[in-house]
């Protein structure tokens, strides 16, 4: 029964995370908001057309099924809150396919929530999420310092919100997997000339659905399985 009423109200909260995803993937959106500064950046065929709205409605279709999962797995506070940071993760996801950018708007107080929820959520994890939050923001800084561009700090924020909202080791489980997962995709987009050498590519979506993977099997630091 609950993941059920999750699934209905994730309906809603998709058409919400749908006008979410429009507004910050507009051009003329934050300038502040972090985009990827790799020397070259091709149009991505998803990025043009009718392309920025399938990607829009796919990725916020995603919302209620995750939502019931979420609803099935843990409590009815923790299922809210898992739930929160689900669309957080849906976002930036699709905002970044869309636009190379990962919002502030979402990564600030995504950040600040997960800690406020390690508090005083039952059972949560305050030292783990403090720690995997610093671990894997200083590592994920230094690859964006390192990378030239290859990384953006969009994705090093986001990375900081994973940390901050799984705790130890569920973050170090979610940044491999999705490390993993993009390292793969990006050698087969390479092999097949959608993209060149030193061309951005969406980084984000592998981390973000990484994490909402392990987040629903493992817990996280405010909400523990």
């Amino acid at each position: 029964m609950a993941a059920l009423l999750f699934f209905l109200a994730g309906l809603p909260a998709a058409y919400l995370a749908a006008r979410l995803v429009e507004r910050f993937s507009a051009p003329d959106e934050d300038p502040d908001d972090d985009e990827d500064d790799a020397p070259a950046r091709r149009v991505l065929p998803w990025q043009v057309g009718s392309g920025p709205a399938r990607v829009r409605w796919g990725v916020a279709a995603l919302v209620p099924v995750f939502m019931a999962v979420a609803g099935g797995r843990f409590d009815a506070g923790q299922a809210a809150a898992v739930s929160l940071l689900v669309v957080a993760l849906l976002v930036c996801t699709a905002t970044d396919l869309i636009r190379f950018r990962v919002p502030n708007a979402v990564t600030y107080p995504g950040i600040l929530l997960a800690l406020v929820a390690a508090v005083f959520m039952p059972d949560a994890d305050l030292k783990g999420a403090l720690l995997a939050a610093a671990i894997v923001g200083t590592f994920f800084l230094v690859l964006a310092l390192l990378s030239r561009g290859g990384l953006g700090l969009g994705d090093v924020k986001l990375a900081i919100l994973i940390g901050a909202a799984l705790g130890l080791p569920a973050a170090y489980q979610a940044l491999f997997l999705g490390v993993l997962a993009a390292g793969v995709v990006m050698l087969l987009l390479f092999l097949a000339g959608v993209v060149g050498r030193r061309e951005a590519v969406p980084y984000a979506p592998f981390l973000a659905l990484a994490a909402v993977a392990v987040v629903l099997v493992e817990g996280a630091a405010f909400a523990p399985l």
